[in-house]
């Protein structure tokens, strides 16, 4: 009977052990499961906030536009921000904008005094109320905390790509800044947001310069950083269509009104300081100053048509995290034909990727010379140097929006120019489906003028 006993003891424990182990891995599954159906929930939950939180932050994108739209109305009617305060009463006026568009009073708030949302004297603690809604337990609530706009920038900044191959930029500095007295602009472009991946195609690797090829090839693999072309358009305060065919040389100073070099990045330092020879590229690459430099003389030899316009081969090394953009380069401008100061109202670049690709963003930054731009120096801490013009071609808006505790910030530029100015993108575009349709029957020829090239007969009538 004992033994009956025992045996049955060990049974009833075993399959104890069984359930409770059972029971536990159940357990473990059930809690498994429940965690991932929370973090799940959460993760939505978080996406919908944080899509909130940014459509709030371009909502304050659109009312800065308005908000700066005010302001020019009220810039077209005269009217100046430098003794401006703020008016008695509940409506806006443009005192009360100009007071607020002043860089000392620019402040989180500003684009809500503007457009009234909120209060002359009073604080938007929780910024402006876009959208509340309540679903059950769940509550949203949407706003943006803060809209600040810069109108004094150090550089304009856009971005090229197939669909938008040429960016026409006029040039319109800060108050009291004169066009006429810009020497210098640096072009730098492809940045980290543009890909990490580097491509060095442009130029051969050998370390013989002479290597290099006139203008580099379209390959499969898109060339990064790519090709850029920096054209200069330019009159004096008088001019006729005939300047614009004109170039003047004659000691330090040269004059042109406009001009057009072409930028080919290298890795190859050899490359970059490749000599002038007649039949290759240009280096750029300035061993003394350390920078890659177009002289003014060289912008106004790419107007000669008498000249090949040759690319330049620009050093821009390998990536590194120290500066935003891969390549850059320091243009040297020449003095309009006609000597009367360079027009303000025609006064442009226009900034092009020849071969499509890849996409590119780019800036541009103006300097003056000794004498400065005119107008006030402000200080470093907004990255603008003591000879370098601010530029009001473009305005920086800055917005955070808020979906209940969760925020997003986007940044926006805004061109303040006609940004439909008419430029053509080509000379001659041939349109087909097939190689039989886009076939060119057309005879060229060249006149006496441009017959100086080598190659060419020196004489007419050959």
């Amino acid at each position: 009977m004992k033994n009956i006993f025992k045996k049955k003891n060990k049974e009833g424990a075993a399959s104890f052990y069984v359930v409770a182990f059972s029971t536990l891995i159940l357990v473990v599954i059930s809690m498994s499961f429940a965690a991932v159906i929370i973090s799940e929930v959460t993760r939505t939950s978080d996406d919908d906030l944080s899509q909130s939180a940014y459509d709030a932050a371009l909502a304050g994108i659109e009312d800065a536009k308005l908000a700066y739209y005010n302001y020019q109305r009220c810039l077209e009617t005269g009217q100046d921000f430098t003794n401006a305060q703020l008016t008695d009463g509940n409506s806006v006026t443009c005192s009360d904008i100009m007071y607020w568009m002043k860089p000392v009073n620019a402040d989180c708030d500003m684009v809500g005094h503007i457009l009234g949302r909120i209060g002359k004297r009073e604080s938007g603690v929780n910024g402006v109320l876009i959208r509340e809604k309540s679903s059950g337990d769940n509550n949203m609530e949407e706003a943006y905390t803060c809209v600040t706009i810069d109108t004094g920038l150090p550089d304009y900044r856009a971005n090229l790509s197939s669909t938008n191959t040429t960016r026409v930029v006029p040039v319109r500095l800060g108050d009291g800044e004169s066009v006429e007295a810009v020497d210098k602009v640096v072009i730098s472009w492809y940045s980290g947001t543009d890909g990490k991946e580097y491509a060095w195609t442009n130029w051969t690797n050998t370390n013989n310069a002479n290597g290099a090829v006139t203008f580099p090839s379209l390959t499969k693999e898109a060339a990064t950083p790519p090709t850029i072309a920096v054209g200069l358009v330019q009159t004096g305060g008088r001019f006729s269509l005939g300047d614009f065919d004109k170039t003047e040389t004659g000691g330090s100073i040269t004059r042109t009104n406009r001009g057009t070099v072409y930028l080919v990045p290298t890795k190859n330092l050899n490359a970059a300081k490749g000599k002038n020879t007649p039949d290759n590229y240009i280096g750029a690459y300035n061993s003394t100053s350390g920078i890659n430099l177009i002289t003014n003389s060289q912008i106004t030899k790419s107007n000669d048509r008498t000249v090949k316009n040759l690319p330049y081969a620009v050093y821009c090394g390998e990536p590194n995290s120290d500066s935003e953009f891969a390549c850059s380069a320091t243009l040297e401008l020449p003095n309009p034909i006609g000597g009367d100061g360079r027009n303000d109202e025609t006064f442009m670049f226009v900034v092009s990727i020849p071969y499509g690709q890849p996409s590119t963003d780019f800036s541009l930054e103006f300097f003056c010379g000794n004498t400065g731009c005119g107008g006030g120096v402000i200080g470093s801490e907004q990255g603008i140097e003591a000879n370098q013009a601010t530029v009001s071609s473009q305005v920086r808006i800055d917005s955070t929006g808020r979906a209940n505790d969760l925020y997003r910030r986007v940044e926006a530029r805004i061109d303040t120019t006609d940004t439909y100015f008419p430029y053509p993108l080509y000379a001659i575009e041939l349109l087909g489906e097939n190689s039989s349709e886009i076939l060119m029957k057309k005879n060229f020829s060249v006149n006496c003028e441009y017959q100086s090239w080598s190659g060419f007969p020196s004489t007419c009538g050959s």
